[in-house]
């Protein structure tokens, strides 16, 4: 039993840094596809992920020593098929007639290893019918090249990590793998009674793909401060910009202060001036910022809009955490402009929290600039 734990632990451990690695592609894809998040359907791609990963730790671990399988002779692959129900045969206990040996004999290898790896791929058969909404055809076929990578895994030794195999390739295992997967499809209607249909999901999802979250921005937020960042990097391997107005948020320089001014102006109200509202963060997450009139936004609108948010929220926030402003400024000075960020910050974090709760959503800057951020998605159908 402690063979299978192994690798349930080890998916336990790894699977949350792979979900934080997976959240942001993740969301880009939900709000493209679909326009929006919902739980069920961040439940079930998540747990899927986590079975592939628990599945595919049950054929490789524990992991030996590197010197200790150079010192055995790889295992020859097996296969000749069922050889399993030949194997149970001569080493099963079972006799019908006492049911004594009943219990002993489901403990056997002979038992245990067929079922298991009948169990390993029947929740692939379950997620391929439920979610992804394949056909049996091509549920089997996915369950049976998803065995074969297992099985080559095993055979190439982890595909060279090791000098050869250190386990089995078995011709038995693909079978019953594949039989897994075809049962799982089988019986996904018993496991998936209680839970929405993929058809639901989808409604829900295109029901709430017109509101613009908070989340939703937050995102668009990064993927632009992620591009800009990237640019800046570039800018400075190639000798334009220097060192200190790239590296960090709280660099020594004012060279920092005045990179992000300029960014600020020609990414955040330049380029949507010439893209109507749009940016790389908002064309991938599908909104836009518009007027409230719902007409084209202007300069002027897009100027009001990021001022007020980076210019003079942002600025009074992050500019008394520049090192060459605390450096130059006095005591007293320094003191007035951290109670000033700490103030701001919090005043900033008041009004996102209240408005969470307020039908009108707009923050201050939305609202004294007259824009909105408004969802680009068209379903299939309204397409």
């Amino acid at each position: 039993m402690s063979s299978y734990l192994v690798p349930i632990k080890a998916a336990l451990f790894t699977f949350p840094f792979l979900a934080i690695l997976l959240t942001i592609p993740f969301a880009i894809y939900s709000y493209r596809k679909f326009g929006s998040i919902t739980f069920m359907r961040v439940f079930v791609i998540f747990t899927f992920i986590f079975y592939l990963m628990a599945a595919f730790f049950m054929t490789v671990l524990p992991l030996p020593e590197i010197n200790e399988v150079a010192k055995t002779v790889a295992p020859s692959p097996q296969l000749i098929p069922f050889t399993f129900i030949r194997e149970f045969i001569n080493q099963t206990v079972l006799v019908i007639s006492q049911p004594a040996t009943y219990l002993p004999a489901l403990t056997q290898d002979v038992v245990i290893q067929p079922v298991f790896n009948i169990f390993l791929l029947l929740p692939l058969g379950v997620y391929l019918r439920y979610y992804f909404r394949f056909p049996f055809w091509k549920t089997a076929l996915i369950a049976f090249f998803t065995s074969l990578f297992f099985e080559l895994t095993q055979l190439t030794g982890i595909y060279g990590i090791y000098p050869h195999a250190y386990r089995l390739f078995d011709v038995d295992d693909l079978m019953l793998n594949t039989a897994g997967g075809m049962l799982g499809f089988a019986l996904a209607p018993l496991f998936t009674f209680f839970l929405p249909s993929r058809e639901t999901m989808d409604s829900s999802s295109t029901a709430k793909s017109e509101r613009v979250g908070y989340l939703r921005r937050f995102l668009a937020f990064l993927i632009d401060w992620f591009l800009i960042d990237t640019i800046g990097r570039i800018l400075l391997w190639i000798n334009i910009v220097p060192s200190k107005a790239i590296l960090g948020y709280t660099s020594q320089s004012y060279e920092r202060i005045l990179f992000d001014f300029i960014a600020v102006f020609l990414y955040f109200i330049v380029l949507q001036t010439l893209t109507n509202g749009l940016t790389l963060g908002k064309w991938l997450v599908r909104i836009r910022i518009i007027n409230t009139t719902h007409t084209r936004i202007n300069f002027r609108q897009l100027f009001g809009r990021y001022a007020l948010l980076y210019y003079v929220t942002g600025g009074l926030i992050m500019v008394p955490l520049n090192q060459q402003v605390q450096a130059t400024a006095t005591t007293q000075i320094n003191l007035i402009l951290i109670v000033t960020s700490l103030a701001v910050l919090f005043l900033f974090g008041l009004h996102l929290l209240i408005n969470l709760f307020r039908k009108d959503k707009r923050l201050f800057y939305e609202k004294m600039s007259h824009t909105l951020t408004i969802s680009t998605f068209k379903s299939k159908k309204q397409d």
